[in-house]
């Protein structure tokens, strides 16, 4: 029975801390609902890259064949 009271006690102070914190997000104002969003910026620049299309496919075609050569050469030196 010596328990009790310190459950009780912890309880009531729990459940009177939340009141308080809930309290604390009603609006003052006479406005109700959050507030209007800032207006948008500038959109973005856009960027073509179908322009460079087959410049991009050759070089990542070098760049794999550069690394296929570098990768299957290191495996065959002899140690």
């Amino acid at each position: 029975m010596y328990m009790r009271p310190q459950i009780v006690f912890i309880v009531s102070l729990a459940l009177s801390l939340f009141s308080n914190v809930a309290g604390f997000g009603q609006s003052i104002s006479e406005r109700s609902g959050p507030p209007t969003p800032p207006p948008p910026g500038p959109p973005p620049p856009g960027l073509s890259v179908d322009n460079n299309i087959l410049l991009l496919i050759a070089i990542g075609l070098m760049l794999g064949i550069y690394f296929l050569i570098k990768k299957y050469r290191s495996n065959d030196i002899p140690a």
